[in-house]
């Protein structure tokens, strides 16, 4: 599986088969830079902000998924967990789906605009995690200690930050060097290649999960394409 960043907390997966999936696209005006062409067979939708919606960024015969449940699309087991926006159940922002499946035999868990730590039900409904997309910016969702308290509940084997402050983005969030400090150095890379054989799996309670800070130029102000 190869998985690329598009920004915010828009996320580009294609697996080995040819499937690809699109997390949480966004409206360009919404974030302030661009965003690249792109064709995707499913796309996933966390909740209806601006940021997070744009439904026809992967073209119109993309099936688009953006509430809770369970689904199978292209042969894929998708799950869909309702969960807040805020820590007010709701109330401040509305709610979000947490969305669950396997591409490549790697679990994978996006945790779209989560506002508060999980549930003991949610977590058993997310189960184990290798590949986890985690809110870090705060303001919006859960912060820097927030992010850190849900990967000590989901215990994932790789964990990539999104959602935090770039230089390009027209909104303020925290930076992710506040989730950063205090860790072993994230891996940097322009692209995050997994496979399920050279992998490790979701990691043991104590164990330190490996964080993954992925590149975007958009998000830096220069223009990306995918090819």
């Amino acid at each position: 599986m190869i998985i690329t960043w598009l920004g915010h907390s828009c996320f580009f997966l294609e697996g080995k088969r040819g499937l690809s999936l699109l997390l949480d696209p966004f409206h360009e005006d919404e974030v302030g830079y661009g965003f690249p062409p792109v064709r995707a067979d499913i796309v996933l939708i966390s909740h209806d902000h601006r940021d997070h919606n744009n439904a026809l960024a992967a073209g119109k015969d993309a099936e688009v998924i953006f509430s809770p449940g369970e689904y199978t699309r292209r042969g894929m087991e998708i799950l869909g967990i309702e969960s807040c926006h805020d820590a007010d159940g709701g109330r401040m922002r509305g709610t979000n789906t947490i969305f669950c499946f396997e591409l490549d035999g790697i679990r994978v868990c996006h945790l779209g605009d989560l506002g508060h730590a999980l549930s003991r039900c949610q977590i058993d409904a997310i189960g184990a995690v290798d590949l986890l997309f985690l809110p870090v910016g705060g303001r919006y969702t859960i912060d820097a200690a927030g992010a850190n308290k849900v990967m000590r509940q989901l215990h994932p084997a790789v964990a990539v930050p999104m959602h935090y402050k770039t230089r390009a983005l027209s909104f303020d969030l925290d930076p992710v060097d506040d989730f950063l400090k205090g860790r072993r150095p994230a891996d940097r890379q322009e692209r995050l290649i997994l496979d399920e054989m050279n992998h490790s799996r979701a990691v043991r309670p104590g164990e330190e999960s490996r964080v993954v800070l992925l590149g975007c130029p958009g998000a830096e102000g220069a223009r990306r394409s995918i090819d």
